[in-house]
């Protein structure tokens, strides 16, 4: 009997150990709960705020790889400010002036971003539940903003530039 509980004891962690997340792989920390518009979003008021929600609270500076453009994501940055909660969990877009009636705009979640543990951003549930796109390097025409090279805060561990949201105002 005892044998038994001790081979039950010495299994148990390799078989838990399957079920845990890749030790070599990068950490996913958080997720994008929420994404305000969703991509392919019609009819968006022009002076509404743009705001998405994360699972965990992120570090500081992620809004650096945050941008809305007009058009797709080759299209001009739209001027504005970005704002986290206090508890750097939510992320504010305001526009400087309201956005264009009647056009299209792209947001921008750079694949770089992190929680404040230091894991990526989890995005594989934008892209069915918030209408978002992976970006890939061909989407972005050579470069960001204006043909510059991208930085590393741009990459996703899974090769991507992170995230599209494309939506049009009213």
């Amino acid at each position: 009997m005892h044998r038994f509980w001790l081979s039950i004891l010495a299994a148990a962690p390799l078989a838990l150990g399957a079920c845990g997340e890749n030790p070599t792989g990068p950490a996913l920390t958080a997720r994008v709960v929420s994404v305000v518009p969703t991509g392919g979003t019609t009819g968006v008021d022009p002076s509404a705020a743009i705001v998405v929600i994360f699972s965990h609270a992120m570090q500081s500076g992620m809004e650096q790889y945050a941008a809305l453009h007009e058009g797709d994501v080759r299209g001009p940055v739209v001027a504005g400010t970005w704002m986290w909660s206090t508890d750097r969990t939510e992320l504010t877009f305001t526009p400087a002036q309201p956005l264009k009636a009647q056009t299209q705009y792209s947001l921008h979640l750079g694949g770089g971003m992190r929680a404040a543990e230091g894991g990526f951003v989890d995005y594989s549930s934008c892209v069915g539940q918030y209408g978002g796109q992976w970006a890939t390097q061909g989407m972005m025409g050579g470069g960001m903003m204006g043909g510059n090279t991208m930085g590393a805060g741009w990459r996703h561990p899974n090769g991507t530039y992170g995230m599209v949201f494309t939506f049009s105002t009213a």
